[in-house]
């Protein structure tokens, strides 16, 4: 009997955490995972699509400063070309990447604008002239064009 009553005493001063109390907390920590994860994967690709929108607006940007400095767009017909003749002549240091793994895409499409002439006095002179420009157009396997106003 005064072996009983010592091993009683004995399990009663063990500290611990009970089988329930172990399901609960496990409970807990599942139904926070499970409000949390998908606002998180929502960031992520919101982080993605802004970097890659970034990246859009710094190759137009660089693409333009070619044009103001050469009069013409990079000669090279693929994108990788354009790029890297960006990065050859200082005008992007790094070659851009998509965080989604996309590949970007470089074209040109041209613009006709024609505009009327007139004289200093203010009369319309009979000529009209039709200037072809060209626009560019950045845009990503992934996530389309972006950054465009």
């Amino acid at each position: 009997m005064k072996m009983l009553v010592h091993m009683k005493k004995k399990w009663s001063e063990q500290s611990g955490f009970t089988l329930i109390e172990m399901v609960i907390a496990l409970f807990i920590v599942s139904v926070v995972m499970a409000i949390a994860l998908p606002n998180l994967q929502t960031a992520g690709a919101n982080a993605a699509q802004t970097g890659c929108e970034g990246n859009q607006k710094m190759i137009r940007a660089a693409l333009t400063e070619y044009y103001l400095a050469n009069h013409q767009y990079p000669p090279e017909t693929d994108t990788a070309g354009i790029l890297q003749d960006l990065k050859d002549n200082g005008y992007i240091d790094s070659t851009p990447k998509c965080p989604s793994g996309g590949e970007y895409m470089i074209s040109y499409t041209p613009v006709s604008t024609s505009t009327t002439g007139t004289s200093t006095t203010g009369t319309s002179s009979s000529g009209t002239s039709t200037a072809t420009e060209q626009q560019v157009i950045v845009s990503c396997s992934v996530h389309g064009e972006l950054g465009v106003k």
